[in-house]
């Protein structure tokens, strides 16, 4: 038994860090479970949802897609085509896309291709030795653009049922390829960076999840429509369908229609919820226990649904502060209670389609709504002369800064004096930054109960530690604090148990990991995602104390919930440990389609193959395990 501990963790060790293993982009718990079944009988009941006069804020009012829209409302439909939005998700279309080429990413030791197979644009990796040959590993056809090509153009793949980001994008401002973020590090996750139903919600149009992993694309509608900002239309489709008669007796009982959300009627914080649900981007989220991603309705606060966390610091991994961010901090906004996003925004009119002089017009009239032309301290001509813009006040007080995103640079919000030479750095944006490493949310929470926030709070915290390129442990130990005070009070929540399971194996506390994964496990209609926390915890159990055949089933599941090598990888040895040789080369062949190049699994599979009287294959395979590295990718 101590042989196949130190063969595991041996085994285990190398193939986190070629797999760049752990899932915490992938982990989206939606909603919480039954009742403690050790403590309480009856489960805590969830936070009240906010009231809206809106009648399609509720959560039985049915979608119907912008196609239902357009006969009522052309003149709309025509301008919101010329939108962003209106291009924010589409199918790839070969003839449409920039043209091939072939990079090396040097930092992870890969070379990228892109190519044309036919009407298919594809996207292929291979693997650089050290002596410059190229391992061919992967070559993917591309489904989806996600992106307007304004800025960039990401492309995701469908791969055993699950949308992957391809780790090459393109990026206008250079109009090159280049990695896409999040994958510019020695080890990434390649093609298994999963696409999750929080990913999508702000890029496509209608998606619903389909568990353990699918989605689908209601009314075919994939890029952001009407329904994201006026809210599902069911009873407004209805009540404009009734007869005129009826119609008009309602108008006039009711002047302003109610099954519809017009944004301009709604007050500031609501009117900027809509804008938030996408651009109110934080380091990690977690969304109200009982709810779940896309439950959010126009006419209600974005804190119903999902609450974002942002790192403060000064630490060299504090990131940009977001527009949101941005906007509040200005005196602008502060002083005038009117100025919000579509003071300057119009979603069905953008000023994008005209000339940069004509843009910096309409942004100049924006702002003498308050100011005066002679409140700015530069002569005019020293404007005219030092601004290529029509004496643009943008130019100066809200410039283009350098963002996180690697190539990309955005227009900063803060509106400001700001200093000449600080303009493209981003951390000139984060104004009265907290101790290091404090998640803080602009959100207000204080409707909610502080078991509540303690809860959130907590799971932000355990979800930031496993996200690259944390991982801190003093994260855990504020999040297994906050978890625990709020498990006093909330009963009958899965998400929270499950996380308090995972934090316990991460300390080592095995009967209370193993408890706390049981308990969710044992637990009905818990979601898959909630489940495969539980379950990843408790096989780790069962394998540490060297109960491999009990551990196969929960792996056989945990493989149909998630698209990760890891996870079969431990079935294969489990398979392999208990005799089933067939089974056990099966899943080692699996964690080669998902994450190819990896010389420890190929060396795995040679003893296999030869006990199976493969000999060609284990030919074949111990061939591969001298040839490459044997952790898989590396940086040269």
């Amino acid at each position: 038994m101590a042989r196949f501990r130190s063969h595991r963790i041996a085994l285990l060790l190398a193939i986190s860090l070629a797999l760049g293993c752990g899932c915490g982009d992938e982990t989206e718990p939606q909603a919480n479970g039954t009742a403690d079944s050790h403590t309480v009988d009856v489960a805590t009941p969830l936070p009240t949802r906010s009231d809206s006069k809106f009648q399609n804020a509720a959560v039985n009012v049915d979608y119907v897609g912008s196609q239902q829209c357009v006969t009522c409302h052309a003149d709309q439909h025509e301008t919101w085509k010329t939108t962003s939005h209106a291009k924010s998700m589409t199918r790839v279309r070969a003839d449409d896309e920039p043209p091939d080429a072939k990079f090396e990413h040097r930092k992870s030791g890969r070379a990228y291709e892109v190519t044309r197979v036919e009407t298919s644009l594809h996207h292929r990796e291979s693997m650089v030795l050290t002596d410059g040959t190229l391992v061919p590993l992967s070559d993917h056809p591309l489904e989806y653009l996600v992106g307007s090509g304004r800025f960039s153009r990401t492309y995701l793949v469908e791969l055993d049922g699950s949308l992957i980001e391809s780790p090459i994008t393109w990026y206008a401002q250079r109009q090159a390829w280049d990695m896409s973020p999040g994958y510019d590090h020695s080890i990434h996750r390649s093609f298994r960076r999963r696409a999750t139903h929080s990913c999508l919600l702000c890029h496509a149009g209608l998606v619903e999840p389909v568990e353990p992993r699918g989605f689908t694309f209601p009314h075919n509608e994939l890029s952001i429509g009407c329904e994201r900002c006026h809210g599902p239309g069911s009873r407004h489709v209805a009540r404009h369908s009734e007869p005129l008669a009826e119609l008009d007796e309602l108008a006039a009982d009711r002047p302003e229609d109610l099954t519809i959300v017009n944004p301009r009627r709604l007050d500031r914080p609501l009117a900027e919820a809509i804008c938030q649900q996408c651009h109110l981007q934080g380091d990690v989220k977690v969304t109200v226990r009982g709810r779940r991603p896309g439950d959010f309705r126009p006419g209600l606060p974005l804190s119903d649904e999902r609450i974002e966390f942002r790192l403060f610091g000064s630490g060299p991994e504090m990131t940009v502060v977001g527009h949101v961010d941005q906007l509040r901090a200005s005196r602008c906004y502060q002083q005038d209670k009117t100025l919000s996003c579509v003071t300057c925004h119009d979603s069905h009119n953008p000023h994008r389609p005209r000339d940069a002089i004509a843009r910096a017009r309409v942004a100049r009239s924006r702002c003498l709504n308050c100011h005066q032309g002679n409140d700015c301290g530069e002569t005019q001509a020293a404007r005219k002369t030092t601004r290529h813009l029509a004496d643009s006040c943008a130019a100066c007080h809200m410039p283009e800064v350098d963002t996180d995103i690697p190539h990309i640079a955005f227009t900063h919000h803060r509106i400001a004096v700001h200093p000449p030479g600080k303009t493209r750095t981003p951390r000139d944006s984060q104004v009265g930054l907290a101790a290091d490493g404090e998640l803080k949310t602009i959100q207000d929470l204080s409707r909610f109960s502080a078991a509540e926030r303690d809860r959130m709070l907590g799971l932000a915290y355990y979800r930031l530690h496993f996200q690259r390129p944390w991982q801190h442990a003093q994260f855990l130990v504020r999040a297994d604090g906050l978890l625990g005070q709020a498990a006093k009070e909330i009963h009958g929540d899965a998400v929270l148990d499950a996380a308090r399971a995972e934090i316990a194996w991460e300390a080592k506390q095995v009967r209370a990991a193993d408890r706390g994964a049981s308990r969710v496990l044992e637990a009905e209609h818990v979601d898959a995602a909630t489940r495969a926390v539980a379950l990843h915890v408790k096989v780790q159990v069962l394998m540490q104390q060297g109960s491999l055949a009990r551990a196969i089933p929960l792996l056989e599941e945990l493989t149909t919930t998630r698209r990760d090598p890891l996870d079969w990888a431990l079935l294969g040895h489990c398979r392999s440990r208990t005799g089933k040789l067939t089974e056990a080369i099966a899943a080692f062949e699996k964690v080669l389609t998902i994450a190819p190049g990896q010389g420890s699994i190929h060396r795995e599979l040679v003893p296999l193959y030869d006990r199976a009287g493969d000999s060609e294959q284990a030919k074949t395979h111990r061939a591969k395990a001298r040839l490459l590295p044997p952790n898989g990718f590396g940086g040269r």
